[in-house]
């Protein structure tokens, strides 16, 4: 024991997908960062993994007119409400958390973006109950004005993931 060193503290005590309404502010995710989690991907109405896809300018077409239709039609918003692009998105989700070996999700809608709001309430429910992931869902003002209660949720959230790892470590 006496030569024993101590294990190297971790960057991060979890890793998470980041979910919801349109969000340009990088001090969100800085916060969120600053709790202990790491951020390992992003899936907001228009964020980064959407942002990835190849846009296809037809020969002869205005490439604004192209770069509009790309987006209306393969949006993630949840304005698009049928079933199954409502299921398509959980899935998306999903597949998002497990691809990127996160060990949690969080949901977070802007203020009065109604259709994020009632996607946030069926994500916190589904997420939960069909794929077994930890999700922490807020809704938040545009810029974070409420940063100290958003950073006691995220804390919050941060430590129930630790305690369900440890708690599947011992099964």
């Amino acid at each position: 024991m006496k030569t024993r060193k101590p294990d190297r503290k971790k960057e991060f005590r979890c890793r998470v997908v980041l979910a919801g309404s349109e969000n340009d502010d990088p001090e969100f995710t800085k916060l969120i960062e600053s709790c202990g989690a790491r951020v390992v991907c992003d899936r907001y109405c228009y964020g980064s993994m959407e942002s990835r896809q190849i846009i296809h300018i037809p020969e002869g077409e205005d490439p604004l007119l192209a770069i509009a239709r790309h987006y209306l039609e393969t949006s993630n918003c949840p304005r698009f409400m049928p079933q199954d692009e409502m299921r398509a998105r959980k899935r998306r989700i999903a597949e998002l958390a497990k691809e990127y070996k996160a060990d949690g999700v969080i949901i977070a809608s802007n203020k009065f973006c109604e259709y994020w709001s009632y996607e946030r309430v069926i994500d916190t429910v589904i997420l939960r109950r069909d794929f077994g992931l930890p999700v922490c869902s807020i809704e938040k003002e545009y810029i974070n004005s409420a940063s100290g209660q958003l950073r006691t949720r995220f804390q919050a959230f941060v430590e129930s993931v630790e305690i369900k790892q440890i708690q599947e470590e011992g099964k």
